[in-house]
């Protein structure tokens, strides 16, 4: 007879499995952990792992929507300041997305879409209007002109963003520092209308 898990404990094991996967994923990287690792981590079976989640990748996935929620929950929080576009953008690149806790990090896009297409297709599509979604609340919690600012050139470059924070090569540790810098610059120029 298969385990009853009442809904408070289930979502207690959701929440420490949420906080052990996401050290395991900054210690791991998020490619190598496994539900063994979890299971492991978070003291329980790993037959019981499929009471709170049908597959790895579901529960990895749900772990990068809960942290991409809290830190837009911060930005959010970040209208309220007295800053201009451009100081509230390097503000949210620095203190939020960048930040010692982000998990962008541990996790770059090549390893997020990999992680897309191992759901299913629905979550794909829900992604992509998500996205767009997010980019309107983006800009108007930045006051950011649509006209100048394009979703898509945003995107890429928010990748590069991601790309160099998640590169740990220890042989260029001190360029990728100033190169973080130079790509929240432009980043932040680029939403808030200054450059060309």
């Amino acid at each position: 007879m298969p385990k009853i898990v009442h809904e408070n404990e289930k979502q207690r094991m959701k929440d420490l499995m949420f906080e052990k996967g996401v050290e395991l994923i900054k210690q791991k990287g998020i490619k190598k952990v496994t539900v063994e690792d979890i299971a492991t981590a978070t003291g329980i079976g790993k037959g019981s792992f499929y009471l709170y989640y049908d597959s790895k990748e579901e529960l990895l996935f749900d772990i990068l929507k809960r942290c991409e929620r809290n830190s837009f929950e911060r930005i959010e929080a970040l209208k309220k300041e007295n800053l201009s576009k451009k100081e509230k953008v390097v503000k949210a690149a620095k203190e939020i997305y960048l930040a010692p806790d982000s998990i962008i990090l541990y996790v770059t896009p090549t390893d997020f879409e990999s992680l897309l297409r191992k759901l299913p297709s629905e979550v794909y599509e829900q992604e992509k209007k998500k996205a767009a979604d997010y980019f309107k609340r983006t800009t108007e919690i930045f006051e950011i002109d649509t006209d100048v600012c394009d979703i898509h050139v945003l995107s890429q470059l928010m990748d590069a963003l991601s790309f160099v924070s998640s590169n740990t090569n220890n042989f260029y540790s001190d360029g990728r520092h100033q190169a973080l810098d130079i790509l929240v610059t432009v980043i932040a120029e680029y939403m808030a209308g200054e450059s060309q």
